[in-house]
């Protein structure tokens, strides 16, 4: 009897031992429950800054800090409007919006439906499918249409009927159209013509544009000279040379505080009135193609990588981390200007193996400046400014579309942009959606490397390997 009373007083203690420890464990459940509860609701409230991360490959959500900075500083109030049924926006575009009107309690964004609201198309003025930008304060208005902030491939599109993604210019689009409707600072610039000049690729006008700079054209001879509100004169890769005419007017034009940016051709031509512009303010042009036997790409001499000095304004918005290429240029060496009021500085050189290369008898060792920019200072504040590029390749589309990591376009822009005090920097360039290519600056050494030295040593390791395991 004792037995059985003590089995049944066993079995009902290790009955509330499980009762409690199912208790226990509905406790903890619940109470795991209301705790993700309570962090969803608290998640739910952070900013969509801090809520989501950006894992895309191509890395379209991350702000850059030129457009962190911009807007933390901005004093007026601006609205984005975007005349569209938010359900029709592209999903990556209304994320970007989010994100970015966070950076800011002075930005507001709205999706106005045009179908619902049509009469907000004359009160903008524009059409539907388009992101007007406005500030009471200023009463200006920028608009783009939205189809323009992702870029496809025209080509591909006509040849195959598929529609292959290039870029993503949200941030670059937006940042130019709150800077534009907070500023009124615009300038001109006035490509010459004439001369078979290379026009501006769409990528360096575009980037312009974003910086409120106007690029027109102009003939020197037939539209009576250098148009008055010209406030920077672009040659670029001419293959014919000034008329003594022009180059007086060129001259003179920058003796009185103009600015001058000349891009020379990327091959041989006898161009004796250019070049005495540029010796006027202490650059002398090298006879022949620039090569560089230190610093080229692919055992290509003549394509290859110029050191950068940022200490030089024109340069300044590059780091000591950023890669230019240039092929085919000519070079400069500096020397005495014409007078000693100019100050000119080289900001793209060679390494000390760099070439002049007139033939294959003619070839001068030396450091050889492939951008070089003077300046004289006409009165107080105001500047001449000529600056000098060796080649157009600078801004090639071949070579900055086939090397997305290259730094040419915005080395270029800077430069152009140098001289205007009152012109913000503010030219982000759109983020690429296309798949990277690794440029290597010294390919001699590392294909030296991994097609020599490394097989070798594999094979000299396993032949060890193997004596040893043969002697066992």
């Amino acid at each position: 009897m004792e037995r059985k009373n003590w089995k049944t007083a066993l079995r009902e203690t290790a009955g509330r031992h499980a009762s409690r420890r199912g208790a226990f464990a509905a406790g903890l459940m619940a109470l795991a429950v209301a705790a993700a509860v309570v962090f969803n609701l608290l998640a739910a409230q952070l900013p969509e800054s801090w809520a989501q991360w950006d894992l895309t490959n191509s890395g379209i959500y991350d702000i850059t800090d030129t457009s962190v900075e911009y807007l933390a500083a901005l004093d007026q109030d601006v609205e984005i409007h975007i005349l569209s049924d938010q359900d029709s926006v592209d999903s990556r575009i209304v994320r970007f919006l989010d994100k970015y009107a966070a950076l800011s309690d002075r930005l507001s964004v709205e999706y106005i439906d045009p179908v619902v609201y049509p009469s907000v198309l004359s009160t903008y003025g524009v059409d539907a499918g388009t992101v007007v930008v406005t500030c009471a304060a200023t009463g200006q208005q920028e608009s783009f249409a939205i189809d323009d902030i992702i870029g496809y491939d025209l080509m591909t599109y006509y040849y195959y009927g598929t529609k292959s993604e290039t870029d993503f210019d949200a941030e670059g689009l937006l940042t130019s159209a709150v800077d534009a409707v907070v500023s009124e600072a615009s300038r001109t610039v006035y490509e010459t013509t004439g001369h078979d000049e290379t026009a501006l690729p769409l990528s360096v006008t575009e980037r312009l544009d974003k910086a409120h700079v106007a690029v027109s054209s102009v003939n020197l001879l037939t539209d009576g000279g250098i148009p008055a509100d010209c406030d920077l004169l672009l040659i670029n890769a001419p293959t014919r040379d000034l008329a003594d005419d022009e180059l007086d007017m060129v001259l003179e034009y920058l003796s009185t505080g103009g600015q001058v940016v000349y891009t020379m051709a990327g091959q041989l031509e006898d161009l004796p009135n250019f070049e005495a512009m540029c010796a006027a303010y202490g650059m002398t042009v090298a006879d022949g193609l620039i090569a560089d036997a230190g610093r080229y790409y692919q055992n290509i001499p003549y394509l290859f990588f110029p050191l950068v000095d940022t200490s030089v304004d024109a340069a300044s918005a590059l780091t000591s981390d950023s890669m230019v290429l240039m092929y085919n240029a000519r070079g400069v060496t500096l020397t005495e200007p014409e007078r000693d009021t100019i100050t000119v500085q080289s900001f793209l050189t060679t390494s000390e193996n760099g070439f002049a290369i007139l033939d294959a008898d003619h070839q001068t060792q030396g450091t050889y400046a492939v951008g070089a920019v003077a300046t004289e200072e006409i009165d107080d504040g105001l500047f001449t400014r000529l600056t000098v590029f060796g080649s157009a390749s600078l801004t090639d589309e071949s070579i900055t579309s086939s090397f997305t990591n290259l730094d040419n376009t915005d080395l270029f822009v800077s430069a152009v942009l140098a001289g205007f005090d009152d012109i913000s920097a503010i030219s982000i360039e759109p983020v690429s959606l296309s798949v990277p290519m690794n440029t290597v600056t010294t390919a001699g050494i590392w294909g030296l490397l991994f097609i020599l030295v490394i097989p070798a040593a594999l094979l000299i390791c396993g032949f060890l390997r193997w004596m040893r395991r043969r002697k066992l």
